[in-house]
């Protein structure tokens, strides 16, 4: 008899055990499911979208220094500034001629020789200096970081008005969409029919068309991919946690902003040293056009 109620009592408990531990799974998956619901999370940071009333202020504002050569450890041949202001939904770009005259402290020349005395710290010292605008980053593109970017973002729309020959290189007159291998050899094209200046509207045209076609509606991912490339690929004092930081601006950018990038191109004279002089109303326009008042910087 005794035996029969020791049996039954344990038959009980493991009955009450199963039961317990059902319903603790019942509850969990319950509460798992509807924790976004009961507990919403506050402050924090958007990895897909940004809110529709959101606007990027003027702390997000920033100039970069655009530099091209043919091989990663080159002096760069090709200079440009470019200019992001998100709020007034504008991007600037200024080629820049390698040419151009600047002095800092005793270095005297052309970017190219600041290149070599100081770095790209040198050619902002020396864009600071000749034309009153500062970069806060840079980036130093090789041919060989150039097209694998460019290629990775999307074509780019060109319009060649007549037909370019050079060695292997061939261009036919009309519309192109070109991958980054053809519009690396497009800029770089050693010999214009138009001259030299005609280079510099060139890479303005090149590059504004570029960024107008690519940039609308990007997801972060796509984003990130690109700014891990610059990062991996390129000589740029730029670090992830810019991508971060400026996540909100870029994302109102590429949902809200269409058709903003344009270009200018500085006037000015070359001396009988072959430095280029930029004119004053020139380096007035850049300013005034990165919306700084025509304020240039001391």
């Amino acid at each position: 008899m005794s035996l029969k109620k020791s049996i039954r009592k344990r038959s009980n408990w493991y009955i009450y055990l199963l039961t317990f531990m059902i319903m603790s799974l019942i509850c969990t998956f319950v509460v798992y499911n509807m924790w976004d619901f009961l507990f919403p999370a506050k402050n924090l940071p958007s990895m897909a979208s940004t809110s529709g009333d959101f606007l990027p202020d003027a702390s997000f504002n920033t100039t970069f220094l655009l530099m091209l050569s043919e091989n990663k450890g080159s002096v760069p041949e090709y200079y440009m500034l470019l200019n992001y202001r998100p709020r007034d939904e504008v991007i600037v770009l200024v080629p820049i001629k390698k040419n151009l005259y600047a002095e800092v402290g005793n270095v005297r020349g052309a970017l190219t020789e600041h290149y070599v005395q100081g770095g790209a710290g040198g050619v902002i010292l020396a864009l600071r200096n000749s034309i009153g605008v500062g970069a806060e980053r840079y980036i130093k593109f090789d041919k060989d970081s150039f097209i694998g970017f460019f290629d990775e973002a999307g074509n780019t729309p060109v319009n060649i008005p007549y037909d370019l020959r050079g060695g292997i290189i061939e261009f036919f007159a009309g519309s192109h969409e070109l991958t980054g291998e053809e519009l690396y050899n497009y800029i770089t094209f050693h010999e214009y029919n138009q001259g030299e200046d005609y280079r510099f509207m060139i890479h303005g045209l090149a590059v504004s068309n570029f960024i107008n076609k690519n940039s609308n509606n990007l997801l972060v991912s796509q984003m990130q991919i690109l700014f891990s490339r610059i990062l991996n690929t390129t000589d740029t004092n730029l670090e992830f946690a810019d991508f971060l930081r400026n996540q909100q601006a870029y994302l109102f950018t590429t949902q809200n902003s269409f058709n903003i990038a344009d270009y200018y191109i500085p006037t000015g004279n070359t001396d009988e040293n072959g430095n280029f002089i930029i004119a004053e109303t020139a380096a007035a326009t850049i300013r005034d056009r990165f919306g700084m008042s025509g304020e240039q910087i001391n």
